[in-house]
């Protein structure tokens, strides 16, 4: 699932929504890419972060710090590109924000909004807050409480001051879902599973009608929120159903790298392919969408891989000393 999200990333990301198909501009694909894509991601990161507190059992800080490790330096990497290659330039005070990863709190009302990157602030956030959460509420139903209520009170104060980034609102939602589905004594593991393919779909494409319905909404609106977190819940558990029908060794040998080269892919695919453009001189248009879906974004999962693999190198010294 992590490396079906990241190619749609990088079909979302490539600009190919300029080109149409059988007469039809595939711009219209574009909230649904990227609520899946985008949805799949959050999804993911709160299903483990419950995993990770049923093995260890850590607290809010060891929990926080653990995976701020993780995320953090590899950002700082790509931050360090996106002002150095892709030419995005800060103040001071934005500058700061960035380098604190707070972002989320404060873009777009009070700082730059920066494309990309955002999402690690998003996750920073979620991690901070779930993971105070989940060391003091193991039992659901008061989890779910805490977390309407941290909601609601997110809501509130975004509507009063202007902070938070609209996309907490539907992205929380998701990650606390991920969270609920990695509790299979609450929800059942089928939602997970191949099983009930024909029902998934049908829940997926009533998702996809209602989602449609609300798209011209505002994106702090009730009704918006409710359709697109549907929508991506729904297509979720269809894709799960899908991808666990998968059954070919090479194919999910193939998977299994893209997944453990997604985090630095998704950090580094624009300014690598900003790079990788201008070494091969490849200029605006229908030529340069299709060298960043096919050569370059190759590359970038090359390179990904490798800077994954030598990161975890370090992290597991890092955690041998000490």
């Amino acid at each position: 699932m992590r490396a079906l999200a990241i190619l749609m990333l990088m079909f979302h990301h490539s600009e190919i929504y300029g080109f149409s198909f059988l007469g039809r501009p595939l711009e219209v694909l574009n909230p649904y890419f990227e609520a899946i894509l985008l949805g799949i991601f959050f999804f993911i990161s709160g299903y483990f972060a419950e995993r990770s507190f049923q093995k260890n059992n850590k607290g809010s800080v060891s929990f926080f710090f653990s995976r701020l490790l993780r995320i953090y330096p590899p950002y700082l990497l790509a931050l360090a590109l996106y002002i150095f290659v892709l030419e995005i330039s800060f103040k001071k005070l934005n500058l700061l924000i960035y380098l604190t990863g707070t972002h989320f709190i404060f873009a777009p009302n009070y700082a730059k909004p920066v494309i990309t990157i955002w999402y690690i602030g998003a996750i920073i956030l979620f991690y901070l807050i779930f993971g105070i959460l989940l060391a003091h509420l193991r039992a659901t139903k008061p989890l779910v409480i805490a977390s309407v209520l941290v909601f609601a009170a997110a809501y509130a104060l975004h509507q009063w001051t202007g902070l938070l980034d609209e996309r907490f609102f539907k992205y929380f939602i998701v990650f606390l879902a991920g969270i609920l589905f990695a509790r299979p004594s609450r929800y059942p593991s089928n939602w997970l599973s191949d099983k009930q393919a024909l029902p998934k779909l049908a829940l997926a494409l009533l998702a996809t009608f209602i989602f449609s319905l609300t798209l011209d909404l505002g994106s702090t609106s009730p009704l918006y929120i409710f359709g697109v977190v549907f929508f991506i819940l729904a297509w979720i558990v269809l894709l799960f159903a899908l991808a666990a029908k998968v059954k070919v060794p090479l194919l999910l040998k193939f998977a299994g790298i893209i997944s453990y080269a997604s985090y630095f892919a998704y950090l580094l695919h624009r300014p690598l392919w900003k790079l990788l453009a201008d070494i091969f001189s490849m200029e605006s248009g229908q030529d340069l969408i299709l060298f960043r879906l096919f050569p370059a974004s190759i590359l970038v999962f090359i390179l990904s891989y490798y800077l994954q693999y030598g990161y975890d190198r370090l992290l597991a010294v890092f955690r041998r000393n000490g």
